[in-house]
């Protein structure tokens, strides 16, 4: 078993909760409309900008379907061979992650990461939590479309000098 499967499974187990399938929103749920997503950090490694979840599965679940979501971040080290928990947060709701520690860089539809040391704002609500989303989502669109358009321009004429 991997480090972040066996941390998955205790944390799991600390909530009395039954691990999802891969593909799920969370790797576990505390009821029909409330999934955690367990990250985990090996403090020995240089994790950059660790992947949070996919914009689409979190658009999707907390604002069209209107669910919870919350992450539990735990930090860990191998010791002889051995997982040890340094530290673990509680619950953290997806609308107390601050946006100053996020952005959306490309994968798929686009995914949150976090690139800089976590900030929590256990005042904003899942509507400012949203705006901060639609405002990182509009800087990653502008950022693609200036990529794509500075790459199709290759393409322009391309047929023509080609040697075929």
């Amino acid at each position: 078993m991997d480090a972040y499967e066996e941390i998955e499974s205790l944390i799991a187990e600390k909530y009395k909760a039954i691990l999802t399938t891969r593909k799920a929103i969370g790797d576990f749920m505390l009821s029909a409309d409330h999934a955690v997503n367990v990250k985990s950090n090996n403090l020995a490694k240089q994790n950059y900008s660790p992947n949070i979840i996919s914009i689409k599965k979190m658009h999707e679940w907390v604002y069209e379907d209107k669910k919870n979501l919350s992450f539990i971040f735990v930090d860990y080290e191998i010791e002889d061979g051995k997982l040890k928990i340094s530290a673990e947060t509680d619950l953290v709701p997806i609308e107390h992650i601050s946006w100053e520690c996020l952005s959306i860089e490309a994968q798929g539809y686009g995914v949150i990461q976090m690139p800089k040391p976590r900030k929590l704002d256990l005042t904003q609500t899942k509507k400012g939590f949203y705006e901060g989303f639609l405002n990182a989502y509009n800087k990653y669109r502008q950022k693609e479309l200036k990529k794509h358009a500075e790459f199709s321009k290759r393409f322009i004429n391309d047929l023509d000098a080609i040697n075929w």
